[in-house]
């Protein structure tokens, strides 16, 4: 059956959103909340405390990832996953992740609140999904927690990451009480829907609040290290120095210019550099940067690598140094699931939203499982300025509740397992 859906109240998102959204927060310096960190155990015991008192059944994975089951059609029935991620970037934005766990948990007690009086019968169960490490701040790779539980990471290997204190990641878990699985952990969905901000303007300047993303770039990420010789900065001969610093600042100057020379519509970055021993009076005895290119086409990827490879050789022998490719990864375009897209597109405008049909340059949890043959959803709500990853990101309140007002219809026809009317057309604000 179909029964029309009241949109869950905008307070009962803000009010869990801003708990969580104190969770590692610092005035001015935004919020920091790195994947396995004490304040990522505090925004899980929260979230895990919400969702039960909600009427879930809480358990989670040995990589860390929680999941909040609502067993409305038997514990034999399929599964629908809908979540995103709790732990952030350092500095980070609130509404990255956080927004899209919290709207499926808003939307799940909704529903929940229907199965209980009676007005909704669904056929399948819902899942409200907490991933561990998406960002790949504190360990990379990113995309972790989905990562494993779609078995493209093994978990073994995932939990011998180590952050740059040398800290495993299993250690990391075991300190905020994630030692091993926990509960019973659910198997493979039947689909997956993401709700996530922008991270972008193109919603903004195309009028719309509304954006289901039909596909994603592809990212190439390249750590590559070049190792020198350390000595006293002070008598050494400049003959002599074989300086990684030095190499890296070459190596980072020739990436910017051949990537942007030869392929400027790609997105490139060198955002991370680890030197040591890290001393003022030592030369710099080994050097690491962090690059990515990102594009939609593979193989141009591929060819603008080995552009960027070059360059890096070039700076070692230029500085006597040893270049290392610690790794060199490609993570696939995703093309999101037809069905959902369909879905969630209908869902939006049976709501009053005319959809945004888009790309997303940046990796989501969605992605991975997608990429698995997991069929995934992604749905993109505005992001002021585009800013992102940032303490300035925001998303404005009417458009958080549109979010989830798409999200919960898009959720009561899944978990009906079959056709739907979609929610009661509201007022719409359309620019």
């Amino acid at each position: 059956m179909h029964s029309a859906v009241s949109a869950p109240a905008p307070d009962n998102l803000g009010a869990i959103f801003d708990r969580i959204s104190g969770v590692g927060a610092q005035v001015g310096e935004g919020v920091t909340r790195l994947a396995a960190s004490a304040e990522d155990g505090a925004a899980r015991a929260l979230f895990a405390e919400w969702m039960t008192r909600g009427g879930a059944r809480m358990s989670h994975d040995a990589i860390g990832n929680q999941f909040a089951c609502f067993d409305w059609a038997g514990e034999r029935a399929p599964l629908i996953f809908a979540g995103s991620h709790l732990d952030t970037q350092p500095r980070g934005g609130r509404f990255d992740g956080a927004l899209g766990v919290l709207a499926a948990g808003c939307a799940a007690l909704a529903l929940q609140s229907e199965v209980g009086g009676g007005t909704f019968r669904p056929s399948h169960n819902l899942v409200v999904v907490n991933w561990t490490n998406e960002e790949g701040a504190r360990y990379q790779p990113s995309l972790t927690g989905s990562s494993v539980f779609s078995g493209v990471l093994k978990m073994g290997d995932a939990l011998a990451l180590r952050d740059g204190a040398g800290v495993a990641l299993r250690d990391a878990l075991a300190a905020i009480g994630v030692v091993g699985a926990q509960g019973s952990v659910p198997l493979r969905p039947e689909a997956y829907v993401e709700l996530h901000v922008e991270q972008g303007r193109k919603l903004l300047a195309a009028g719309f609040r509304i954006g289901v993303v039909e596909g994603t770039w592809a990212a190439r990420k390249m750590t590559v290290t070049w190792n020198g010789r350390a000595a006293h900065t002070g008598p050494t001969p400049m003959a002599d120095r074989r300086d990684a610093l030095l190499a890296a600042a070459r190596g980072i100057a020739a990436f910017e210019a051949a990537i942007a020379g030869r392929y400027p519509h790609l997105h490139r970055s060198a955002a991370r550099l680890e030197v040591w021993p890290n001393s003022p009076n030592v030369v710099v005895d080994r050097a690491t940067v962090w690059f990515e290119l990102r594009g939609v086409d593979v193989l141009e990827l591929d060819r603008a690598g080995q552009a960027a490879l070059a360059v890096f050789e070039k700076a070692a022998m230029e500085t006597g140094t040893r270049l290392e490719i610690v790794s060199d990864l490609i993570r696939e375009p995703a093309k999101m699931d037809g069905r959902l897209i369909a879905i969630a597109s209908e869902q939006a405008r049976l709501c009053g939203f005319e959809p945004l049909s888009m790309l997303s340059v940046a990796g989501h949890d969605a992605v991975a499982l997608q990429n698995s043959g997991i069929p995934s959803a992604l749905i993109f709500v505005p992001s002021v300025d585009g800013i992102a990853h940032h303490p300035d990101e925001l998303t404005h309140p009417d458009d958080m509740h549109t979010g989830l007002t798409v999200l919960m219809a898009v959720l009561r026809r899944l978990s009906e397992g079959q056709m739907g009317h979609g929610c009661e057309r509201q007022e719409a604000r359309h620019a």
